[in-house]
């Protein structure tokens, strides 16, 4: 018998009883019979994408579930019998009060009497929500006190209220996209290796910028999804956020640049990443989103520093606080501001629906708005 096919019981330890959760959701929407170690690579690409759970979604949930039976066994509650009804919504309101802490060196400040920064709203959805499927998974083997529907209303209430996602403004990016165009001094091609890295790092801009994918999105992309017979392609799929397949669009300045990334490739194997890392420890691994922001803020902070020097002080600071989303958003308010209708954007970024599109650019419907006002209404006679 596997994890996932275990029972649980009022008598089974909070530990074990995480562990069958997160198990059943690692398998969620697999065949359990089929052997993963005899797959070769595009069956488990397949296999990955069968799975009803994205591996960070899992590891988000396994962590709130960490936190919650770490204080609920201070607590004194050992196994799922000991929980009592109200222990979810006393917990959800410690994290908004902050009277208690997740780590160590937070809870020794607030020993010492010092003020401790408040869990923000989003964080604060995130250690509690998923412990809402956590207790319905447990009620359905009748391993709690309780029925767990009783308490979900009261804690949607308990929870703080989400701001509404606005998107920053980002700087004029068309100077940043083409800073690894060209290498900046005599020694940045002076190695193979280093005309390489420069070439990868300008098609990750480009791509971009040209497109306004995520960052994981990007990365996630293997050479023969942007190349067919050594032809960079116009489009290419994506499995964005939720899973939700999608397309990015290439245009012909990120395709100059890939074409001389991957020419200087060699023109890698259709299932080859895309973006790989170049560093003598990680070299041919797929290149990580931590490694990404850097080739992103690099560039930013480079162009900052001269943007300063030229007396552009507000836009070296939009220049500073510039990662990979910002390419996101300057393509949706460079869009809006062209005159493409709200309902395009929202397809070619890839939301789940116009609604979250429009949220996330109110500031610049205001703004669009105002102008309009100002052009068209009338103005008092003389």
């Amino acid at each position: 018998m596997t994890v996932s096919e275990e029972r649980m019981e009022p008598t089974t330890p909070l530990d074990r009883a995480g562990m069958i959760w997160t198990a059943r959701l690692e398998s969620a929407g697999l065949d359990l019979d089929q052997d993963a170690d005899d797959l070769d690579d595009e069956e488990r690409r397949v296999r990955e994408e069968q799975r009803h759970h994205a591996q960070r979604t899992i590891e988000t949930y396994q962590l709130a579930l960490t936190l919650f039976v770490r204080w609920a066994t201070r607590q004194g509650r050992s196994c799922l019998g000991d929980l009592q009804l109200d222990d979810l919504l006393t917990y959800a309101r410690s994290l908004r009060r902050r009277t208690y802490d997740l780590s160590q060196r937070a809870q020794q400040a607030i020993e010492a009497g010092q003020e401790v920064e408040r869990l923000s709203p989003r964080t604060i959805h995130a250690y509690v929500r998923p412990l809402l499927g956590f207790l319905a998974l447990a009620d359905s083997f009748d391993a709690l006190p309780f029925r767990a529907a009783a308490i979900h209303a009261e804690i949607v209430r308990a929870l703080p209220r989400l701001p509404d996602p606005v998107a920053p403004t980002p700087p004029d990016l068309r100077r940043l996209v083409t800073h690894y165009d060209k290498p900046r001094s005599e020694a940045d091609d002076r190695t193979d290796r280093l005309l390489l890295i420069r070439l990868r790092n300008a098609a990750l801009l480009h791509l971009l910028f040209s497109s306004g994918a995520r960052i994981s999105e990007a990365l996630s992309l293997d050479a023969g999804d942007v190349c067919r017979d050594r032809r960079i392609l116009q489009q290419a799929k994506v499995s964005g956020k939720g899973r939700r397949e999608g397309t990015l669009f290439i245009r012909r300045p990120a395709e100059r640049a890939l074409r001389r990334y991957l020419e200087a490739r060699s023109w890698p194997p259709a299932s080859a990443a895309l973006f790989e890392s170049l560093d003598r420890r990680t070299a041919g691994m797929r290149l990580t989103r931590t490694s990404g922001w850097r080739i992103v803020h690099g560039a930013a902070e480079a162009l900052a520093n001269q943007v300063a020097l030229e007396g552009k002080v507000d836009e070296a600071e939009l220049l500073r606080a510039t990662s990979p989303h910002s390419f996101r958003h300057f393509v949706g308010y460079h869009l809006l501001n062209e005159g493409v209708a709200l309902a395009e954007v929202s397809q070619i970024l890839r939301h789940r629906s116009v609604e979250v599109t429009r949220s996330y650019y109110a500031s610049y419907r205001d703004v669009q708005l105002q102008e309009v006002h100002d052009q068209f209404s009338a103005d008092p006679l003389e």
